[in-house]
């Protein structure tokens, strides 16, 4: 009689708690990553991140590999998973890609904000100018990519919002190099997009989004020089 081979997949609520590990310590990871803990072309420790968060090396080997697949790492099969170097080249081309998505996004946002969604924008406004008259960058910094993020995020569309997440990951690995950015023009371009936004002006609100990355570009590499 034929004997039934043993089922190897995980209970399921173990598959659940596993895959529920994995994401927890791939965003703790990526967190490290961005805040500069772990330097653009080091190295990644399984063994040491393993301790450092506690967990097994399972879970931190396939933590990486997702942030593969997201783009802020690479694998190299004969020495390692590295943090992924952004060249200044590679910089441009996705400033370029992400002033399309800005269009888009603009756009899209100004047909479908809700009351409350402007009156959130506002706030993230507000919080940015009083982080520039309190002259705090690192404030400043963590505001505007949240206000960028609730924009495409009030687009409603789940593949626009995949993409601007991918690159502004990347954005944020070269960014971290030091390039800075004018926060009071800046955020005098942010108050537009918003007013625009508020109107309904899906035109207006495409043009100055993406002109806003187009001049963010153009001030990154004042910066460089």
């Amino acid at each position: 009689m034929r004997q039934e081979m043993p089922n190897p997949r995980l209970p399921v609520d173990e598959e659940e708690r596993s895959e529920s590990l994995t994401r927890i310590v791939r965003n703790k990871i990526e967190a490290m990553i961005l805040r500069g803990e772990v330097a653009a072309g080091e190295r990644l420790n399984e063994a040491v991140l393993a301790e450092k968060l506690n967990v097994s090396r399972g879970p931190v080997r396939e933590a990486t590999r997702l942030l593969a697949e997201s783009g802020l790492v690479t694998v190299n099969h004969n020495r390692g998973v590295f943090v992924r170097v952004i060249r200044l080249e590679d910089a441009l081309h996705i400033y370029d890609v992400r002033a399309g998505l800005a269009n888009v996004a603009g756009r899209l946002a100004a047909l479908r904000a809700s009351k409350a969604q402007v009156a959130s924008l506002r706030n993230l406004w507000e919080k940015m100018d009083a982080a520039i008259a309190a002259e705090d960058p690192d404030e400043y910094s963590r505001v505007n990519r949240e206000f960028h993020t609730e924009i495409v995020a009030i687009s409603n569309n789940p593949r626009l919002i995949d993409f601007n997440a991918i690159t502004e990951r990347e954005m944020s690995l070269f960014l971290r190099r030091g390039a800075t950015t004018r926060p009071r023009m800046s955020n005098q371009q942010h108050l537009e997009i918003l007013e625009k936004i508020a109107a309904g002006d899906a035109d207006g609100a495409a043009k100055a989004f993406e002109a806003h990355i187009v001049t963010g570009k153009q001030r990154m590499l004042d910066s460089l020089t």
